[in-house]
């Protein structure tokens, strides 16, 4: 009696274990599909990520079920680009772009640096300032 319960514990455990795998939602689709896309005509947003890293950054790609559009299709990727200044001061960038998978478009939708949220003109400001001139942000 309990030679058969064991035997079946054995066979149902791996079983559950991959349906719960299955059931999971992967998001690498979605961060390759951001990084392939051109933000910027003529670059990738995996290159410009990367330059606007530098020599002296880490970059880190995550997605997640975006929160602010009620829609499961519309997944939420973000580069964050940890920098090293010239004086040793840490920066932290983090470029969010929108992934629809139902129409199979990304697009940008916010820049934080340093955690605040920038709006267009003065995230376009930081941005250039930090590549063209490698500046610590504030």
């Amino acid at each position: 009696m309990a030679g058969g319960c064991v035997r079946r514990l054995v066979l149902i455990l791996p079983l559950a274990g991959i349906l719960a795998l299955v059931g999971c939602d992967s998001y690498k689709a979605d961060i390759a599909a951001v990084k392939r896309a051109q933000t910027i005509p003529g670059k990738t947003n995996e290159e410009l990520v990367m330059d606007l890293a530098g020599a002296r950054a880490s970059i880190e790609w995550a997605a997640e079920r975006s929160k602010v559009y009620d829609n499961d299709d519309i997944v939420a990727v973000t580069a964050t680009i940890n920098r090293l200044g010239q004086a040793g001061q840490r920066s932290r960038v983090d470029l969010v772009y929108i992934h629809n998978r139902q129409t199979k478009k990304v697009a940008f939708e916010e820049l934080r640096l340093n955690g605040r949220r920038q709006d267009w003109l003065s995230g376009a400001l930081n941005l250039m300032l930090l590549n063209q001139f490698k500046l610590q942000l504030q």
